[in-house]
């Protein structure tokens, strides 16, 4: 929300659950080092990055402690060089948090990258065309780097 601090922003779900401000900011404040927005609590969406603000969304999200994440297309408002950045980043944040998520891309090599698991889906009505199980060991961060491809599994 614009008009809202970053902190602010952060805190949202937790409040709109029905927990007090002051507890909800308690709770978010030690994860602002952890997603690199340590220093920028006080700053409105406007004034980051966009990489900044979709930490900032998934701090929000993160917050809440679901068993699950929902990502909806997490990263398709940056450009190529901060969403790559982004999807290590978030790679690096799934070791370390063991989170579920269900993220939704139209992106092959995101998809790819981040998930052990894909479902394809048809065009309306969304039914699941294929599954396939991604067979990349982890971490990836490798297989994003510039040069010769790892050898790429066929699927």
């Amino acid at each position: 929300m614009p008009r809202r601090r970053i902190i602010d922003n952060t805190t949202l779900g937790l409040e709109v659950q029905g927990m007090a401000r002051q507890a909800a900011r308690q709770r978010v404040a030690p994860l602002f080092a952890e997603f690199g927005l340590d220093g920028f609590e006080q700053h409105y969406p406007v004034q980051l990055s966009g990489g900044m603000r979709q930490r900032a969304a998934l701090l929000r999200t993160v917050v809440q402690d679901r068993a699950m994440l929902l990502l909806d297309e997490p990263f398709g408002a940056l450009d190529a060089l901060t969403r790559s950045g982004m999807q290590r980043w978030l790679e690096t944040m799934w070791e370390h948090h063991n989170w579920t998520a269900l993220l939704i891309t139209h992106d092959v090599r995101e998809a790819v990258f981040l998930s052990d698991r894909i479902y394809v889906l048809t065009e309306r009505p969304a039914r699941v065309l294929r599954e396939i199980i991604v067979p990349l060991p982890r971490p990836r961060r490798d297989w994003l780097r510039p040069g010769p491809a790892p050898s790429r599994p066929t699927f």
